[in-house]
């Protein structure tokens, strides 16, 4: 097991920051997190809307403690329909929408 590969996790607990997975990897019982930020680039309302205590869901390692045998994970990372695009698309208007609303509001 290694950071950036993806392995099957139990949700054991959730709280408002996120949700606390077990993952059994031969004789060892690692503990993580998946932090709230990690479910979704857009607004996350609850994180029942991804996950409920006791689901085994897929997640990729973003690190990992090897003394503490605990992990970082991510829900988003592996599941593209929950990141924003990183590309900055041209509206062709640019700033041209904001001067017309503010040209008769703003004097100077």
């Amino acid at each position: 097991m290694k950071k950036a590969d993806n392995i099957k996790v139990k949700i054991t607990a959730i709280e408002n920051f996120g949700a606390f997975i077990e993952h059994h990897d031969e004789n060892q019982i690692w503990k993580g997190l998946i932090h709230i930020s990690e479910f979704s680039d857009f607004f996350v309302t609850s994180i029942t809307d991804f996950v409920n205590v006791g689901d085994e869901v897929e997640v990729e390692i973003l690190e990992i403690n090897n003394d503490k045998k605990q992990l970082k994970l991510s829900y988003k990372s592996i599941r593209p329909e929950l990141k924003k695009s990183s590309e900055i698309r041209e509206t062709g208007n640019g700033f041209n929408k904001l001067k017309s609303n503010t040209d008769n509001k703003v004097k100077g």
